[in-house]
């Protein structure tokens, strides 16, 4: 547990530091109204990607050449058109907060519908991988499916899942998580020493973790996890160090 507090106070520190600013002046456009669409082009007729609302500051990158819509870059990095009566646009300088972050950019948690997170690293002794898809119920909340698998030496352990994932700070670059959930565990030992019995066996699992959130929506995760499985008279625990890659949808 002193990995996983390590590991989130490196989020802490991260997510209130800003990123270097640029010295050039850029003109931004503030949302003047309760909300309004984001589409993937210039027009009504185009898919609508998102809500912008009030107060809400977006940097310009072009105007379109037939009609009032301007070109914006969101938070992620991604690219949005919105129309120009719903806007304020001005020019700002290198000290405006809406220049603050160039690197970091905060996960797409507030509009994904799926996340689904491919890690790598160790479970005990062995080499682990995983992957775990998650519904997003919303940008604090979601219910994770964990499927994995651990090799070593004296044996091999398949884990099948599902529990809950709690995000704070949701909005931030750097997104401390963590999550409660439980299971089952397939062993396959090929030696007396391996943590447990052939067969399967119940197990519960808790952590907790980081997403960094980057531009054009690149997300690393790092994980610290705690399993406890349960044997007929006793139970063992392991804990698995991972990181990897996320993509919403």
């Amino acid at each position: 547990m002193n990995r996983l507090a390590a590991l989130l106070a490196l989020g802490w520190v991260l997510a209130a530091t800003p990123a270097a600013r640029a010295d050039d002046v850029e003109v931004f456009a503030r949302v003047v109204v309760d909300a309004t669409p984001l589409r993937s082009g210039a027009g009504p007729g185009f898919r609508r990607i998102g809500i912008a609302t009030r107060g809400e500051t977006f940097p310009v990158r072009r105007r379109a050449t037939t009609g009032y819509w301007f070109q914006i870059e969101r938070p992620d990095g991604t690219l949005a058109w919105i129309l120009g009566d719903t806007v304020y646009t001005h020019e700002v300088g290198e000290d405006s907060e809406a220049r603050r972050w160039r690197v970091f950019a905060p996960p797409p948690l507030a509009e994904a519908k799926m996340e689904i997170a491919a890690m790598f690293g160790a479970l005990g002794g062995g080499g682990f991988m995983a992957v775990r898809p998650t519904l997003v119920l919303d940008a604090y909340f979601g219910i994770e499916v964990t499927g994995a698998a651990s090799v070593n030496r004296a044996g091999n352990l398949l884990l099948a899942g599902g529990g809950g994932v709690v995000n704070v700070f949701p909005l931030w670059p750097v997104v401390p998580f963590f999550v409660v959930g439980g299971g089952a565990a397939f062993s396959d030992p090929n030696a007396d020493t391996f943590l447990l019995e052939k067969g399967t066996t119940a197990m519960l699992y808790g952590g907790g973790g980081l997403r960094f959130g980057f531009r054009k929506r690149l997300v690393l995760r790092l994980e610290v996890r705690t399993y406890v499985f349960f044997e007929p008279d006793s139970y063992v625990s392991q804990e698995e160090y991972s990181g990897g890659i996320t993509v919403f949808f």
